[in-house]
């Protein structure tokens, strides 16, 4: 095996070398962890083999190897700042579950990075847990020298962190590091234990034993099998591989760090001291492209919005460090692709989505993020009298416009003399934190200790549900939860208390042991319909509006319309069947369209939401562009085709496994228990499905899509209707083509003819208009340049020109240029604000004229704000009344610069 000198030879020389070690070689698993609800992403070799550690897992095998994708936010306000750290990187790891152990696990490490990279055998320091013999035996065995074998704490070399002392509960173990030594020259200066943190040495190497379950303070049981976790940073090897103590400059890195900088306009290792800056970004985008490459879109919900906020900061930087004004981020995609493509192939066909998705992003959030900037420069005269911005102001830019604390402050002191209110906003911060702890806490304790963990408590079991086979049973009432009055029905948090019984008015959510209602969940609505029944004091009659599911028990939520119910009644429970009828049409041809997507757009099309209601429903997936017009139409046929096959739906409960073997969509996000409902559609589609079906295709009448739309980056949406809900859509049409035929005086054939028509004309409209506008402009500009004074020599015009919006002010400008005058100030008038204008010729940029500080000095008086180039920059100001004074500062500030 000859030595690697490149990314992707390093992975297959990983691979290559641990199969010859009787590993398997297993793929990465996505970075959306696909059946682990307890993690956001992917972030360790060791997470898809959980299972196989705790000796559950199914594998036929009991030795593994990987090249694993991961993403860690934990530290993420260190990347850029150092050399080393990343949000995404690759983990390099050998498993073994119950076979081999430290022995092997040394003996193989030593053999890869002497045989294999071969590095210098003196450049390797390791580490070990303090009283690990075996491990420092096997270490001397390789010849080590004492000296370079480190003994340190369970701080540093336990996993978990402090396990055998304070650690948590769990299988635990200690473990064993590489380091390499990249010599004295490399210090740093801020030496950690033994200066292994000092910038010297780069730890790119960890082996994990885990081998104990601790049960308490310093309480270590056997675990009863032992297992190997190691874990090679991928970045971090490939740096001590080309001998580079900055894994940011490795093949692997280099190549994005270099098209971000040229994206942001910077010299990246030049004067500035903006290198960071430019890490920062490259490692986001590199981040952001793995991510939406798994099927991982910005979002304002779990690992979305991590992404979300990982592009945000990258955007940040882009616009408050660099002043960009255009979208940038996308144009360092295709180099994160070409660099990583060896490894991953799928991103050359991905590359497209990715670029949409992050385009529309930034897009996005700047137009957030001058929304914010309005609001800021709107509040500016509250804030001058203080000179700072308030806390609360500060936290409003944070939450509702993203602007960061530290971009906010930038702006408040550089551009206009202000200083912020960190402790305000620190307040305001932190008594967001405890709404978002308090809501966490109260929907946790709804079950937990509120009226439904009472009802646990006294036995309450999961409702078994008869819905499959109708819509009416018989039922037991077993609980009764009073709703605060006046307020929405159908949330679990607003119940007040357990009942024995409930009279006429009471809102309620009724518990039955077995109902036909169909709770809330998987995107369908929950059912509809009435509990009736007959007791000691008559009938009884409960609507229920919805029904809902907590924990597996079905809440029938409504009003008590007439008599009392006690619990211990016998009701027959109807559900609405008109409208289970429709909401079953809605589903099933939901499961329709997800595969005509598929089809039609290709198989990175996936599930990201959806809602099967009775009069609608909506699909949104994963796709990076808008779908055209005939794409819609014939997604429309093929499913109304299929419809019109008549086909029988069919339903099996199978165990998951099994259903997702025989080929069933398994839709990400979802929990899936040991048995699942497969619900198909012989020739079309096969899904994992709770909800409630037709019977056969032909039940859903006809199929019509009534809006397409973006509803996040690279996610579509697409609302449709069906059976009579389609038939009234197509009569609504009808009549909005009537009325429109009607005001254009046009045949319906016609519309399109005369509305180009109608176009036209008013295009033509405009065309004079501006001409005019352009022609009264070229006029009031050779008027004005009459009125220019020389200043140093150079011709220099200062004035208000009332009458006059931005585009007005821009014009006259290029008016003055074409002129001769050298240099221009102008405000104008747009409502109540002051638009503001600075342009200036070659010869005044020579002479030290700078337009942006022109623009600063007006908007000290003005208000407001604006920036540009040199050569000419823009802004608005607030304060009419201050026109004279801002004129006047101008002209005293080029007069200085000019010296007339």
């Amino acid at each position: 095996m000859s030595r690697p000198s490149t990314p992707n030879e390093l992975r297959k020389a990983w691979q290559h070398f641990f199969v010859s070690k009787g590993h398997t070689a297993y793929p990465s698993a996505s970075l959306a962890p696909a059946n682990d609800p307890t993690l956001l992403f992917t972030g360790a070799g060791m997470n898809q083999f959980k299972d196989m550690f705790l000796g559950k897992g199914s594998h036929p095998f009991t030795r593994a190897s990987t090249v694993q994708k991961c993403v860690r936010a934990g530290d993420i306000d260190n990347v850029g700042k150092t050399l080393r750290h990343f949000t995404f990187f690759e983990m390099l790891g050998n498993f073994s579950f119950d076979d081999y152990f430290k022995q092997e696990a040394i003996e193989w490490a030593w053999e890869f990075i002497t045989s294999v990279l071969e590095l210098p055998p003196e450049k390797v320091t390791v580490t070990i847990y303090r009283d690990d013999e075996e491990s420092f035996g096997a270490w001397k065995k390789k010849g080590i020298p004492e000296a370079r074998i480190h003994r340190f704490s369970a701080k540093s070399n336990y996993w978990p962190q402090n396990a055998p002392d304070d650690g948590p509960n769990g299988p635990c173990g200690p473990c064993t590091e590489m380091y390499y030594d990249f010599g004295p020259g490399t210090e740093r200066g801020d030496a950690g234990p033994d200066d292994l943190d000092s910038g010297r040495y780069l730890e790119f190497w960890n082996l994990v034993f885990p081998q104990y379950d601790r049960q308490g303070k310093n309480d270590l049981k056997s675990l009863g099998r032992r297992n190997v976790d190691t874990g090679a940073g991928f970045e971090r090897m490939l740096a001590v591989m080309e001998g580079k103590n900055a894994p940011f400059h490795t093949a692997a890195m280099r190549p994005i760090v270099d098209a971000a900088a040229m994206a942001l306009g910077a010299e990246y290792g030049g004067a500035g001291g903006r290198d960071a800056l430019v890490r920062r970004v490259a490692d986001h985008v590199r981040t952001a492209t793995m991510c939406i490459a798994d099927g991982i879109r910005p979002s304002n919900e779990g690992r979305g919005y991590v992404l979300r906020r990982i592009l945000r900061r990258a955007i940040r930087d882009g616009i408050g460090a660099f002043r960009l004004e255009r979208t940038f981020l996308h144009e360092i995609v295709p180099a994160v692709v070409a660099t990583m493509k060896d490894g991953y192939p799928d991103l050359v066909a991905g590359e497209r989505d990715v670029v949409a998705a992050v385009r529309a992003e930034e897009e996005q959030f700047r137009t957030t993020y001058a929304k914010g900037i309005r609001y800021f420069e709107e509040a500016l005269p509250k804030f001058r009298s203080s000179g700072r911005v308030p806390g609360d102001v500060a936290f409003k830019l944070h939450d509702t416009y993203g602007f960061p604390i530290d971009l906010l402050t930038q702006i408040a002191e550089e551009e206009h003399r202000l200083t912020v209110d960190r402790a305000g906003f620190d307040v305001e911060l932190e008594a967001q934190r405890e709404r978002a702890r308090a809501g966490s806490k109260m929907a946790g304790d709804v079950f937990a200790t509120g009226p439904l963990g009472e009802l646990k408590a006294r036995g309450a079991k999961p409702t078994k549900f008869l819905g499959y086979e109708g819509c009416e049973a018989e039922g037991t009432v077993v609980g009764l939860m009073r709703h605060q009055p006046d307020q929405p029905l159908g949330k679990p948090d607003l119940l007040t208390s357990v009942e024995p019984r409930a009279m006429t008015g009471y809102r309620v959510s009724v518990v039955l042991d077995q109902t036909p209602f169909y709770a809330e969940g998987g995107g369908q609505v929950g059912d509809a319909g009435v509990l009736e029944g007959v007791n000691g004091d008559g009938s009884f009659r409960i609507g229920i509006r919805t029904t809902q599911s907590q924990d597996g028990i079905s809440l029938h939520v409504g009003t008590v319309e007439s008599g009392s119910l006690n619990v211990g009644d016998r009701v027959t429970a109807r559900v609405d069947r008109a409208r289970r009828d429709a909401v079953r049409r809605n589903h099933t041809a939901t499961h329709l369209l997800h595969e005509a997507l598929k089809r039609m757009l290709g198989g990175h099309v996936r599930q990201q939401g959806s809602l099967v209601a009775e009069d609608r429903l909506r699909f949104d997936f994963a796709h990076g562009k808008p779908v055209t017009t005939d794409e819609l139409r014939r997604i429309e046929d093929s499913i109304n085709g299929w419809i019109l096959d008549n086909t029988d739906v069919g339903t099996t409960v199978m165990n998951t496994e099994e259903a997702k073997a025989s080929g069933a969509v398994a839709l990400f996000g979802e929990n899936y228990g040991d048995s699942v409902r497969v619900v198909a559609v012989p020739a079309v589609s096969r899904e994992l499905c709770g909800g409630t079906h037709v019977r056969r295709i032909g039940d859903i009448g006809t199929f019509r899509v009534t809006s397409e739309s973006s509803v996040a980056s690279g996610v579509r949406r697409i609302e449709a209707v069906t059976g009579l809900g389609a038939v009234a859509a197509a009569n609504a049409d009808r009549d909005r083509l009537r009325e429109i035929s009607q005001l254009l005086k046009a045949p319906a054939d016609q519309i399109a003819v005369r509305i180009t028509s109608i176009q036209e004309e008013l295009r033509e409209v405009r065309k004079q208009q501006e001409r005019a506008a352009a022609d009264a402009g070229a006029k009031l500009g050779e008027r004005l340049a009459g009125e220019a004074q020389t200043v140093g020599g150079l011709r220099v015009l200062v004035a208000d020109v009332k009458g006059q919006d931005g585009k007005g002010v821009k014009t006259l400008w290029e008016a003055l240029a074409k002129a001769g005058v050298d240099a221009t100030f102008l405000v104008g008038e747009a409502g109540d604000k002051v638009p503001t204008l600075c342009g200036a010729s070659a010869s005044a940029i020579k002479r030290g004229l700078d337009c942006g500080a022109l623009l600063k000095v007006a908007a000290a008086v003005l208000g407001g704000g604006g920036g540009g180039r040199p050569d000419l920059a823009q802004g608005s100001g607030l304060d009419r009344t201050k026109i004279p004074a801002a004129l006047t500062a101008v002209t005293e500030a080029i007069r200085k610069t000019l010296g007339g």
